[in-house]
């Protein structure tokens, strides 16, 4: 997607916003959490003890990279939008139609542009990715959680928890 000028009815031009990237993943996150880190950043450590804050959050930010915590459903469909400006908010989820269960939005750091999804069992940057690469080192971050409401048990089939990453230069 470019960023392409559009004619108005009146004749003068508008801009649309551009939308960079996109990726959806079928995910289980192990410990409640996952993270997204700079590719190159080999000095991210996930912090070990979650504070209330944390927890009431869902989110964490270090100095680079972005720790993103669940609801303990071990499913989650990640949604990845990456865009050159800040994209209009949704107060739904688009594929349901269901609100958002909460929304944050946090300025992160990603000094080398790029970034990758990874988790706490596993012990490096899956060699074959995803690997993203941003408009900018540092951004903004749109995080929206819609989340699977009942019992959490993981031995019954349930409804995978939505969260979506958007980002744009901050």
């Amino acid at each position: 997607f470019y960023d392409i000028p559009k004619a108005r009815a009146d004749g003068r031009r508008i801009r649309r916003m551009a939308l960079l990237g996109r990726a959806n993943f079928a995910w289980q996150s192990d410990y409640g959490q996952f993270y997204v880190i700079d590719t190159e950043d080999a000095g991210f450590r996930a912090p070990e003890t979650i504070t209330p804050e944390m927890e009431g959050r869902g989110l964490h930010v270090p100095q680079s990279g972005l720790v993103i915590y669940t609801q303990d459903c071990l499913q989650q469909h990640i949604r990845i939008a990456i865009h050159a400006s800040q994209p209009v908010p949704s107060d739904k989820e688009p594929m349901s139609g269901r609100a958002w269960t909460r929304v944050e939005t946090v300025r992160a750091r990603f000094p080398y542009r790029t970034f990758t999804l990874t988790s706490p069992s596993a012990p490096d940057v899956l060699p074959c990715g995803p690997f993203f690469a941003l408009p900018a080192s540092e951004v903004m971050v749109r995080i929206s959680w819609m989340e699977f409401e009942g019992s959490r048990d993981d031995s019954l089939p349930v409804e995978p928890d939505v969260i979506q990453l958007e980002f744009w230069p901050a």
